[in-house]
């Protein structure tokens, strides 16, 4: 079969993929928009969205009669159709937030949900309709990018209102890649499924593709969380065991003096593009969780409420710590991730308890997790003078040592720590990097590998 011919049967295979999924999600996102519209017009009193809000709930409406209808008779409009529909949805976002932003009610807070919306979108099509994939990128990012301009043309932004919006903006393109990518895979894996003749020469090119667009997708996947450490006093160390990692971490700044910092560490399990995309979703929620900043255990059942039943068979464990460096105290939650260690001036090491009693996310929901006697709790400590805290993700302790034959395990991880207590935290960085590339060889990597050290 003629390549042309391959890309006609993919594409109505996609077609009628789409149709069957869209014929329930049309309805659900008309009826979730209208309660929105009734939210709006009878509780908020906001009537300027009715327009907004009117226009996806008529144009999916449309497509859901039209879907058990005829639509099944023009296969080829399908896909179309259902990309127009997903557009009324992000012209109606786009709408709502600029009507907001130049009549501003509670503006910190409907930044953020730009953010939302737009990325909710897109996530929630890249989930359930692989079909429409091949619009998204220009679907997504033309609107997201014209609406910004069209802001800094009628306001002048704060700070955290620039900061705020690109986010989303590097999310957006991150996902776009990866929307792109897997596309560009789907359509391949299926030309060789049907293609059992295919060559060398063919494989070699397609494995030479991917890997560049995967080498590229992981340059973007960076844009996601911080490439540098906000200050001086925090160091770094990170490496992904594929070209695109697990391991997500982030930095939030609490005050103007940034005496205050919270730091974001996870673990999602599995590697490449699909801990990639939950690794995007932890960075959405949590610019969109700003409000659980200051509470971690809230901040931890937050992430927890909207990731559990999106990630499938994956799960995370997290750990969320507040740093104030003026008061030298930390206070920490953690989702059954290690806890912080600390070692003070003296050589003394100590590793923190865990708090309360913690659970992954991303597997049960709240109620369900009480039922089990699980649950994230809060503790503050206060910190020495000149001691340092060290977070980590596993793939530092269970690095297989062929050496030994065994996991390299915690306590050799401590006791590096122990024995260059006195260098600064940067230092400290590169005394633990040199011993995991002295002891352990690349193809003995089984995991990405985060560690990150403060100074008090």
């Amino acid at each position: 079969m003629k390549t042309e011919d391959l890309k006609q049967q993919y594409y109505i295979n996609q077609s009628y993929k789409t149709l069957t999924i869209s014929k329930i999600t049309s309805p659900a996102v008309a009826i979730v928009i209208a309660l929105f519209l009734y939210q709006d017009i009878y509780i908020l009193h906001f009537d300027f969205t009715l327009w907004y809000r009117l226009l996806p709930i008529i144009m999916c409406s449309i497509y859901f009669i039209l879907s058990l209808t005829i639509l099944k008779q023009y296969i080829r409009y399908v896909i179309p159709l259902y990309t127009i529909v997903l557009a009324s949805g992000i012209i109606m976002i786009l709408g709502i937030a600029y009507h907001i932003f130049i009549n501003p009610i509670h503006p910190d807070y409907y930044v953020s949900n730009v953010s939302a919306g737009i990325q909710t979108v897109f996530i929630v099509t890249f989930l359930i309709s692989s079909g429409a994939l091949r619009y998204m990128p220009l679907l997504l990012l033309i609107p997201l990018s014209l609406f910004i301009f069209i802001i800094a043309m009628k306001t002048l932004l704060t700070t955290n209102e620039w900061t705020t919006l690109s986010n989303p903006i590097a999310t957006a393109f991150f996902l776009s890649l990866l929307a792109f990518i897997t596309e560009q895979r789907n359509f391949k894996d299926f030309i060789l499924n049907n293609k059992l003749e295919a060559n060398e020469e063919i494989l070699s090119r397609y494995k030479f593709a991917m890997e560049k667009e995967l080498t590229f997708a992981s340059q973007l996947h960076r844009f996601i969380m911080p490439l540098n450490s906000p200050t001086s006093k925090i160091s770094l160390y990170y490496r992904p065991y594929y070209s695109l990692g697990g391991d997500f971490y982030d930095f939030i700044f609490l005050d103007k003096t940034k005496n205050r910092i919270g730091i974001f560490l996870s673990d999602v399990t599995g590697h490449g593009i699909s801990s990639a995309f939950i690794t995007a979703l932890l960075k959405h929620y949590l610019i969109v969780g700003k409000k659980y900043y200051l509470k971690p255990d809230k901040l931890l059942y937050y992430l927890n409420e909207y990731l559990t039943d999106t990630i499938g068979s994956n799960f995370v464990t997290a750990l969320y710590c507040i740093i104030d460096f003026y008061k030298r105290e930390l206070t920490y939650s953690n989702a059954a991730h290690y806890p912080p260690v600390i070692i003070h001036e003296d050589g003394t090491l100590i590793e923190l308890p865990k708090t309360g009693k913690p659970f992954p996310i991303g597997i049960l929901k709240k109620r369900d997790l009480l039922k089990k006697g699980k649950y994230y709790a809060v503790s503050t400590i206060k910190l020495k003078k000149n001691s340092k805290i060290v977070l980590y993700t596993d793939g530092v302790i269970e690095l297989y040592n062929p050496i030994t034959k065994s996991n390299i395990g915690s306590s050799t991880l401590f006791d590096i720590v122990k024995k260059h207590y006195k260098l600064t935290g940067n230092e400290l960085i590169h005394k633990i990097e040199e011993y995991l590339n002295s002891h352990i060889t690349s193809e003995f990597i089984n995991d990405d590998i985060c560690v990150i050290v403060i100074e008090v």
